[in-house]
């Protein structure tokens, strides 16, 4: 009989902020409580001391999901609990909780798209439009009542909402019930009345809202039971655990969910031969899983210090809540605007910090980043920096280099060196394929830090860990124009250097005439030499083509580029100054007129004019 457990941890601080609503009427999970407050209101109007940071344990939730009547919440929740008990009772406390049907149908249809979006897609919410004259005074559900005539929805979903807002005794609700309109047909008849001019408002699913564009929505969010998003607001992760069994051995799956960031982080893989060890091979893989977080406390370029969660909790050293020297971390950023919604939010591209050091409660960290900044930055309430353990499950890394904002346009044939991390020696790794791919396996180190080299220049520092994603995009400027400009440069200085050789043998053929009184023959070479190609001419071409490699190459992303075409040539302009000049040229026509002024034969040096 095929069956299947799904579960769903959460993990947050003990003292967690109540959700708000932003300027777009999105419910927006609150931030950890920050360790540097003393104390926080509690219901009743008194204060309440919160825990230091590394001295707050971490709240879990499970969200048991299961089409096996045998596998109900209460038969796997003791032995669960026991198991994962082990490792984590100090350092958390785990609520068990049924989820929520459409979170179940969700993970069950493709767990490997899972996202914040998914989660939170069956929610319902007031769609306004942007463009409705009192837009900006809409900002919670009570004032859609008091500014919008008409709110269209499907009866059921209208039933639902009601009865769900008198659940949890919200009144908001009730001046939006007299604008609740019932129309015939389905969610998507309902979102299709969205284009119609006389339509202001419609309640529909978050999911089947955040598609309507034209023109733009913005989302009030009712207060309701049973939101997903204020339940998954409450906690810092999520965590699915989810256990396929239509074949043997069954296959168990946990994947967990940063929901500061929300950010997912890799999949855990184990397999149970039988229903025995299923419950253990279910809280192996959490744990696996779960990834301690770590606050960054001060970021330079080149380094950070940080404080781990729940750090003073930890008794033995080899807890998987643990970071230790040498563990790698991925350093994340959240920006939120006055209203707590994200305006910046994941993990910073193509950077990993690598823990040096542990003094005392402090984590001393070394950056190591492709791009300029990141971590750096001034501190304040509405941005967040934190650092995630990671922990790969893959062998191997497929690395694919495209052109900037052209992922058609692969950059085949590219050099990945690998440089070793305290010290200055690099590694030639590979070439990249004809899709601009290249496998990276893991290896005895941390991380690997690569280098994208073309034509001898570095164009890219790219920090990896290998296993952590299956796959990696970084998107380049190309060198191509700078191989061009290098190649046309090349052949100009190669031209300079052939012309120098030409000069030269005509000087000799010249003075060789001239010295044996064949002027007119000189005369004929001189004017083969004077049709050379002149320093004005190779100038003249040089900042035709300057002019247009560097138009090219125009935009932010490209200066080193023009910096070092700017360097060819003017090395090249040098090179031509000081080799082709008009010079040789003057002093062979002296010697001609002195020639003719003789007869057609150059007079003698006088004595000591070579000295």
């Amino acid at each position: 009989m095929r069956w299947s457990i799904c579960l769903l941890f959460s993990f947050s601080l003990t003292l967690v902020l109540p959700a708000q609503d932003d300027d777009s009427g999105k419910t927006v999970e609150s931030a950890p409580a920050d360790a540097s407050a003393n104390a926080a209101a509690t219901e009743d109007g008194e204060e309440k001391v919160q825990d230091p940071w590394d001295y707050s344990p971490y709240r879990v939730l499970l969200w048991l999901v299961t089409d096996d009547g045998k596998l109900k919440k209460s038969v796997i929740e003791q032995p669960l609990r026991d198991l994962l008990d082990r490792d984590f009772s100090a350092v958390w406390r785990m609520d068990v909780r049924d989820a929520p049907s459409p979170v179940a149908f969700a993970i069950q249809r493709d767990l490997d798209q899972i996202s914040y979006e998914t989660l939170t897609a069956s929610d319902p919410v007031l769609a306004v439009k942007r463009e409705h004259p009192d837009a900006v005074r809409i900002r919670i559900a009570k004032n859609v009542g008091e500014y919008v005539k008409n709110v269209f929805g499907t009866q059921q979903l209208i039933d639902e909402v009601l009865t769900r807002a008198e659940a949890v005794g919200d009144e908001g609700m009730l001046g939006v019930k007299k604008v609740l309109k019932a129309v015939d047909g389905d969610a998507l008849s309902v979102a299709e009345m969205w284009s119609d001019e006389d339509t202001e408002a419609i309640l529909v699913s978050r999911g089947l809202a955040e598609t309507l564009t034209d023109p733009k929505a913005k989302l009030i969010t009712p207060k309701i039971s049973e939101m997903v998003g204020d339940s998954v607001s409450q906690y810092d992760k999520v965590v699915i655990a989810y256990v396929q069994s239509d074949s043997v051995p069954y296959n168990v799956t946990a994947i967990e969910f940063d929901v500061l960031m929300r950010h997912f982080g890799p999949p855990v893989h184990r397999q149970s031969l039988s229903r025995k060890t299923l419950v253990a091979k279910i809280s192996e893989a959490v744990t696996q899983a779960f990834r301690p977080v770590v606050r960054i406390e001060n970021a330079g370029q080149r380094s950070a210090v940080g404080l781990l969660r729940a750090g003073g909790l930890i008794v033995n050293p080899d807890s998987p809540a643990n970071v230790r020297v040498n563990d790698t971390l991925e350093p994340m950023t959240r920006k939120n605007d006055r209203n707590g919604n994200p305006i910046l939010i994941g993990p910073l591209g193509w950077a990993f910090l690598s823990v040096d050091e542990i003094e005392g409660r402090n984590l001393k960290m070394d950056f190591y980043a492709g791009r300029a900044g990141g971590l750096q930055g001034r501190k304040n309430s509405r941005t967040f920096r934190m650092a995630l353990k990671v922990r790969p499950q893959g062998e191997s890394t497929l690395l694919r280099l495209h052109l900037q904002r052209k992922p058609d346009f692969p950059l085949i044939g590219y050099e990945i060196y690998e440089k070793e991390l305290k010290s200055s020696s690099m590694t030639f790794v590979g070439r990249t394929d004809w899709d601009g791919r290249l496998r990276i396996e893991s290896s005895d180190r941390p991380f690997r830090l690569l280098y994208v080299k073309n034509g001898g220049a570095v164009l890219a520092r790219l920090p990896l860990v290998p296993g952590l994603y299956p796959t990696q995009v970084a998107d380049l400027s190309g060198d191509d124009v700078r191989l061009q400009a290098e190649a046309y440069i090349r052949g100009v200085q190669n031209s300079i250097v052939d012309l120098i050789a030409i000069r030269e043998l005509f000087k000799a053929r010249i003075r060789l005439r001239l010295e044996r009184g064949e002027a007119d023959k000189a005369e004929v070479l001189m004017e083969a030499l004077r049709v050379q190609p002149s320093n004005e001419e190779l100038a003249g071409d040089m900042g035709r083509r300057q002019t247009a490699f560097l138009g090219a190459l125009a935009g932010g992303s490209n200066a080193n580029q023009r910096r070092k075409v700017d360097e060819m040539f003017t090395t090249t302009r040098e090179l031509l100054s000081k080799h082709i000049n008009p010079k040789m040229v003057r002093e062979l026509e002296t010697l001609l007129i002195k020639a003719n002024e003789n007869g057609g034969k150059l007079p003698p040096e006088p004595d000591g004019a070579d000295e």
